[in-house]
């Protein structure tokens, strides 16, 4: 009924006191006494939590996919839940980021669950880990969906709520954050969006709002994470982009001809830009400072 992942990793069962066991884990008395594991331990270590709805908008995608991406550029692992939407979203971020990812399953962690995920896993087990409470080739049962909750709590540093409606099972991995001291920061959203519910809800009642990435390094920040500080040259080149906008709107193929870069790393550099609010699109396709002041150097 549900396929294997192919052995093409390690495969590790890892009992709580044994080298490997994750540390965050080791506080629990009668939980997590063992966990299963696809990939590479060492993902377990310096996590973020990034969540939200299987019906997320193409904001909460785009949303969830940055924020993966700015976890692996600060050496941080994204943890979720490899669902539909955000979950997903966050994964794919940290992958194609380069970085490290950590899918939790509520069902073995050799097995392919949900079904549109099979190519998503087969990444994550190479690039990051799988990992389960429960035996190998153990089904999955919604309330297991709801234990590994738990464990996706238990592993981060921070949980940050990406979309999620009013009621929704996303707020039952802040309950568990809340029990374990876990902070949580939520990205707010359209009043009028029933996606932006749960995180403004969150943002009213105290959660880290995150609106930028500045915000994001803060709420990393204060959850004592040892931030890897990017190389001086990625400054530089932001800065490179951002003066070559000064003068006039520009399209993608322009800032590339400028920068001396390829298109496809102009567009990597122009979304990064756009969703931090640096730059806005007009029209024809071009791009502008929001502010046509002096670039920070």
């Amino acid at each position: 009924m549900y396929k294997e992942i192919p052995q093409v990793v390690l495969q590790s069962e890892i009992v709580k006191g044994e080298a490997g066991y994750p540390h965050k884990l080791m506080g629990f008395d009668r939980e997590f006494e063992k966990i299963y594991i696809q990939g590479d331990v060492g993902a377990l270590e310096k996590c973020v939590a990034v969540i939200g709805s299987r019906k997320a908008t193409p904001y909460g995608i785009k949303i969830a996919r940055l924020i993966g991406e700015w976890c692996s550029e600060y050496g941080l692992s994204v943890v979720s839940g490899c669902a539909r939407g955000c979950d997903q979203a966050s994964h794919e971020g940290a992958l194609a980021a380069g970085g490290k990812t950590v899918a939790v399953l509520g069902c073995g962690a050799d097995v392919i669950y949900p079904s549109n995920a099979q190519r998503l896993l087969r990444a994550i087990a190479q690039q990051g880990a799988i990992v389960s409470e429960y035996d190998w080739q153990t089904p999955p049962a919604k309330y297991r969906f709801v234990q590994r909750n738990r464990l996706i709590a238990a592993l981060s540093e921070l949980v940050i709520v990406v979309e999620a409606s009013i009621p929704s099972g996303t707020f039952s991995t802040v309950n568990h954050a809340n029990d374990l001291g876990v902070s949580v920061a939520a990205v707010p959203g359209s009043i009028f969006s029933s996606m932006s519910l749960a995180p403004n809800r969150l943002i009213s009642d105290g959660a880290y709002c995150i609106t930028s990435k500045k915000d994001f390094l803060t709420a990393c920040a204060l959850e004592n994470i040892d931030l890897n500080e990017p190389d001086n040259i990625l400054v530089e080149e932001q800065n490179n982009l951002l003066r070559a906008l000064r003068a006039m709107p520009l399209t993608p193929e322009e800032v590339a001809r400028y920068c001396k870069i390829n298109i496809q790393e102009a567009v990597i550099r122009i979304n990064k830009l756009e969703a931090a609010g640096k730059i806005v699109r007009h029209s024809g396709g071009k791009f502008a400072l929001l502010d046509y002041g002096k670039v920070e150097e």
